[in-house]
């Protein structure tokens, strides 16, 4: 049922986030280095990463949680083939169910449909020229650019008529640290603000077809009381809460991209197609969610490692995408590799294509209006993103 976090006892919700934020505190100061990870302080995780990387394919964290960054564990981890579901509310530190993210793969593919359906390559391309068009010479990244396009193309294709869209992008904001949120206990004001955006936006998203009792994996066989089969409310649920996170990560990263390197900001002026493999780099480079985990629903062995059922098992996706074995020189930005990026499954199959889609248009329309922006000052991430890595302030300039 949609709304049991809301009726959560203030008090023991704070003490629940302490209590994990303390387990966390004490791995790390142990020498834990996905405890690490976990608190999401360091501006550069990939140290942290590389000394998991050298435990082994797959290490048990004193955290209890299996973890690895090898690309082909990884691979296998993040498919199909294998017993596994997502975090519970028990499990996380955020509402799962009532952000959208507590169902199976079968879920996310019907959800995929809705979503590519309503966001349509027009819409996306319009809405990334209509914010393009309207930066100033100088901008910041996220709150101009990279969070305006996602909010404002929910806005359009998803969001009711008459909705408030300032009202909706200020909600979105609020609930988009759930994926952070999914392994790292937050603040507890920055908590309640996300339990109570993840209702609103349930609201504010509203279809014909949506009752209080509709979730992820409701269907019409389900029973009394099972809800609605999911549709086009889910969808815009999980793009509200997930999606524009993800999608503002990518576009950030995106634009930093050609910033940082001229010679992709040419090349795409001269082909507008390879914007896609800019970004496509910056999904193995830089990528949006770093993190992924799951839960084993049976007993399974990996690399020699038995993991039992109702046990973690964490895939490190942004150190899996640099591993040396894989992908020479994996430090550098470089387009057109022969190997692919790995990326994060569940609900991610909804969330990365919605965000890929926009990092690409994005990049187009900027190209397209020129000239070429430059960081006119220091960055500012979040503290507490280790999944995200999630940037608050980057000045940009045209001038």
């Amino acid at each position: 049922m949609h709304g049991t976090w809301n009726r959560t006892d203030i008090g023991e919700l704070g003490r629940r986030l302490q209590r994990a934020h303390g387990e966390v505190w004490l791995h790390q100061v142990k020498g834990d280095p996905y405890a690490d990870l976990l608190r999401g302080h360091a501006e550069d995780p990939r140290p942290g990463e590389e000394r998991i990387r050298a435990l082994g394919p797959l290490w048990r964290s004193t955290t209890g949680a299996w973890v690895t960054a090898d690309h082909r564990l990884a691979g296998e981890l993040l498919g199909a083939g294998w017993p596994h579901r997502p975090l519970d509310d028990e499990e996380a530190h955020v509402p799962v169910d009532d952000a959208g993210l507590g169902g199976d793969a079968a879920h996310y593919e019907r959800l995929r449909g809705y979503a590519r359906d309503a966001v349509t390559p027009a819409a996306v391309q319009a809405v990334s020229d209509r914010v393009v068009g309207a930066l100033a010479a100088d901008f910041d990244l996220v709150s101009d650019l990279a969070e305006a396009v996602p909010t404002g193309l929910l806005a359009a294709a998803l969001g009711p008529a008459g909705a408030d869209r300032g009202e909706l992008a200020r909600a979105c904001t609020d609930a988009g640290v759930v994926l952070d949120g999914l392994l790292c206990p937050q603040r507890l004001d920055v908590t309640r603000r996300a339990v109570a955006a993840v209702g609103r936006l349930r609201e504010l998203l509203a279809g014909p077809e949506a009752g209080p009792e509709a979730g992820p994996g409701a269907s019409p066989e389900a029973g009394p009381g099972a809800g609605p089969w999911p549709g086009p409310q889910e969808a815009a649920v999980l793009l509200a809460t997930a999606g524009v996170r993800t999608a503002a990560s990518l576009i950030a990263g995106s634009v930093l991209a050609v910033a940082d390197h001229p010679g992709e900001w040419s090349r795409i002026a001269e082909d507008p197609g390879h914007a896609a493999l800019v970004v496509a780099e910056v999904l193995r480079h830089d990528p949006p969610v770093r993190i992924h985990p799951a839960v084993a629903l049976a007993d399974v062995t990996f690399a020699g490692a038995h993991v039992r059922a109702g046990e973690r098992v964490v895939v490190l996706v942004a150190a899996a995408n640099r591993d040396p074995d894989v992908f020479d020189a994996p430090d550098r930005f470089v387009t057109g590799r022969p190997a692919r990026a790995l990326l994060p499954a569940l609900h991610h199959r909804v969330t990365l294509p919605f965000a890929r889609a926009q990092a690409e248009a994005v990049l187009r329309a900027l190209v397209a209006a020129g000239p070429r922006p430059r960081r006119s000052a220091g960055h500012l991430r979040s503290r507490r993103s280790p999944v995200t890595g999630h940037l608050l302030r980057c000045p940009l300039t045209t001038g």
